[in-house]
């Protein structure tokens, strides 16, 4: 398939931060739509286009969301290194499917104060992912960035305890994402 013939859609997912003033890393693999007849989201087969004379739309492919904890964790350990005690690691794929499928993000304590929101995605420069990270007192923060393993950052900052991050997906490809809300230096 050419890269003008793709045809993009939004995945959703949402992943827990939890913290103190360390690192805080979470990591996702979202897999490309399923295609009609395979597999679906929950492993049930896709429904296939009716064969009787009237032809029939057939349905709209629901993105899957899968989990390789082996690969996510060896992803978010080789861009975001982990090091020290104050930072914490979830892989929590049953989070992640309650938070998608009530179209909500997961919300965790993080203290108050400056960090940097960074993230970076695996998997081609054709998709890419963004995450929104809110907290009461402060506009929203966006980051976005392109699957090619690059590191976006911004800055982020917390007056009150309590984020809520959620993430949105495009293109068609399965990849791997790492979010980090990294304390800043002399933080």
């Amino acid at each position: 398939m050419r890269k003008g013939d793709a045809v993009s859609r939004t995945q959703r997912s949402s992943r827990t931060f939890i913290g103190a003033l360390g690192i805080l890393i979470a990591t996702v693999g979202l897999a490309a739509c399923s295609s009609p007849g395979g597999p679906a989201a929950g492993g049930t087969p896709a429904p296939v286009p009716s064969t009787s004379a009237t032809p029939t739309a057939a349905p709209t492919p629901t993105p899957a969301a899968t989990w390789n904890s082996e690969a996510s964790a060896d992803f978010a350990g080789k861009v975001f290194p982990i090091t020290g005690t104050d930072q914490y690691v979830f892989y929590t794929n049953s989070q992640i499917t309650a938070a998608e499928e009530s179209r909500s993000g997961v919300t965790a304590d993080v203290a108050p104060g400056s960090y940097a929101l960074q993230l970076a995605c695996q998997g081609g420069e054709d998709n890419s992912i963004t995450v929104t990270a809110t907290s009461a007192g402060v506009e929203a923060t966006e980051v976005t960035a392109s699957c090619d393993e690059t590191i976006q950052s911004v800055p982020f900052t917390m007056v009150n305890t309590g984020a809520t991050l959620n993430s949105v997906g495009t293109g068609t490809d399965p990849v791997l994402w790492a979010a980090v809300i990294a304390t800043l230096p002399g933080g």
